[in-house]
């Protein structure tokens, strides 16, 4: 699986995933990529992360690390082809 986040500004770094991803891969990514890209975009302090709502991502593991990292996650509705941005790239 391939792991990756853009900007407004460009693209952040992709990661190369092998296995199942599970909470605490996740989080590892987050720490190593979107960390680093928010770093590399330049993005300012008010930057908003978009994920679905995979267990993965909504789980109490990875809720406690997003607001230790001072993080702050877009919450979204049900699956909406308009807020999948991904489908632009």
């Amino acid at each position: 699986m391939v792991g990756g986040c853009f900007a407004a500004s460009g693209p952040g770094q992709f990661a190369m995933i092998e296995g199942n991803m599970n909470s605490a891969l996740y989080q590892k990514n987050l720490k190593e990529n979107v960390l680093s890209s928010v770093c590399d975009l330049k993005l300012k302090c008010n930057w908003v992360i978009q994920q679905d709502k995979d267990p993965k991502h909504k789980s109490m593991l990875t809720s406690e690390w997003f607001k230790r990292n001072k993080m702050k996650d877009l919450e979204c509705s049900s699956p909406s082809p308009d807020l999948n941005l991904i489908e632009m790239l």
